[in-house]
């Protein structure tokens, strides 16, 4: 009974581990509106596949101190990979904001359950627009395969986290806010103008209201410039799964280097 315990079982526990901490964080099933114990049997039909491919060997710990370690260092793990993934979708979330502060839109968001905060319209669309071309190139699928390459990279018995990892990890987010940013640039740039411009009307002719006339005016420029990028934004999608792809791989890589 213990060499299957060894051989299967005790795998599967660990590898649970991993996959419903990483379940719970990812954009897909990390929605309030996704039932708790759909998510658990997504977790557990996944680690069970995964199970039957595994192979390894592992020593069963001799108290249970090591055994809450080990569980902890999978539920870290899948943590911290669940939410490399959420880092590189909100890059459109966070460009979506940034055009929404700069057209004046800030007010209009409102508390969405889905994200748990307030969220606000252009953030949302870029959002949801990025998780279902995500999900139309088949990106799970790569996704997937990255969990079961995750196995190979990252030892069930591994060390914790180390300090090439975690160096990787947070030069991470200074790029992604670059990229966010970058994203959101022709129209920062645009309504820019468009304040300065209202700045030398305002002094021209001061009989018009500047903060009447600029708020729909930065709206409408907001809505054209958008529809004059609509089909680049394939592109720049592509490249930024492309760049979480390389970064998920980079990270994995590296978790076990001293």
């Amino acid at each position: 009974m213990e060499p299957f315990f060894l051989d299967f079982w005790f795998p599967l526990l660990l590898i649970f581990a991993r996959i419903v901490a990483f379940v719970v964080v990812l954009p897909f099933f990390a929605w309030r509106g996704i039932p708790v114990m759909l998510r658990i049997y997504f977790a557990f039909i996944l680690s069970v596949l995964l199970a039957l491919n595994w192979e390894g060997e592992l020593t069963l710990p001799v108290s249970d101190l090591e055994m809450i370690l080990l569980l902890g260092r999978e539920l870290l793990t899948g943590l911290i990979l669940g939410f490399l993934v959420y880092l590189f979708l909100s890059v459109f979330l966070m460009s979506g904001q940034f055009m929404d502060h700069k057209a004046g839109l800030m007010m209009a968001g409102a508390f969405d359950p889905l994200f748990g905060g307030q969220v606000t319209l252009w953030g949302q669309f870029f959002y949801f627009l990025a998780v279902v071309f995500y999900l139309t190139l088949n990106g799970h699928h790569l996704l997937f395969f990255s969990l079961r390459e995750s196995l190979l990279l990252i030892p069930l018995d591994g060390p914790f986290i180390s300090r090439p990892m975690l160096w990787e990890y947070i030069k991470i987010f200074p790029r992604l806010f670059l990229l966010a940013f970058q994203i959101a640039a022709p129209v920062i740039i645009i309504i820019w103008i468009t304040d300065i411009a209202l700045g030398f009307l305002s002094k021209t002719v001061p009989q018009i209201h500047v903060f009447i006339v600029g708020l729909p005016l930065k709206i409408a420029f907001v809505l054209l410039i958008f529809l004059f990028l609509l089909p680049l934004l394939g592109g720049v999608m592509r490249e930024v799964f492309d760049l979480l792809a390389r970064d998920f791989v980079l990270v994995m890589r590296s978790w076990t280097v001293g």
